[in-house]
């Protein structure tokens, strides 16, 4: 009798197994204790951070940092001088504590991005984007303020400063750092 029940309980293991491959979604990979699922074409999906002071967001299409909360959590970028690594854009505008959010990892994507401007900046074609105050893009050559910068891709198009914020399209890269002192750029001796 224990015999069959011990193979009644491995048959039965086996095919929940087997339901589970057959039933998950497709390219999704479950990140072990998280809430999160990064994709096979770089988009993670984090949750807001409870310790955002950024609810509701702005707009869709700001960058987004690791939330304070936890490696599951993401909030606005707080971008400029000395800022946080971003760690992509999000195409969502969640409204409260709580929402999922799809964070399109930079570098990790082919393709073009949207970005939102800083208002009264000008982009140029082809010039680098940094990451600025509220999730923001703003050109490299409009840095008024020394320090580090994180940069997080090529713009391509060319806008004219505008009193509101705009749309930007850029060319993603992975982020890294660069140094501004007085217009000159230079790349940290030993970057993060």
């Amino acid at each position: 009798m224990k015999k069959l029940k011990f193979h009644l309980a491995s048959l039965l293991g086996t095919l929940l197994a087997r339901f589970d491959r057959l039933t998950a979604p497709r390219n999704a990979v479950a990140l072990p204790n998280s809430l999160g699922l990064l994709n096979e074409n770089g988009i993670e999906s984090l949750l807001v951070d409870p310790a955002s002071a950024a609810l509701p967001f702005g707009s869709r299409y700001l960058l987004i940092q690791r939330g304070a909360s936890g490696y599951q959590y993401g909030d606005v970028c707080a971008g400029g001088p000395a800022g946080p690594l971003p760690l992509g854009v999000s195409s969502d505008s969640p409204y409260q504590i709580g929402d999922m959010m799809n964070v399109r990892r930079l570098g990790a994507r082919k393709g073009l991005e949207l970005g939102i401007g800083v208002a009264g900046s000008a982009v140029t074609i082809d010039k680098l984007l940094v990451s600025a105050a509220g999730g923001k893009v703003q050109d490299i050559s409009t840095l008024s303020v020394n320090g580090t910068y994180w940069v997080v891709g090529r713009a391509a198009a060319t806008i004219a400063a505008t009193s509101t914020t705009m749309e930007i399209q850029f060319v993603p890269c992975v982020p890294f750092q660069i140094i501004n002192t007085g217009g000159t750029i230079t790349v940290p001796a030993n970057p993060v």
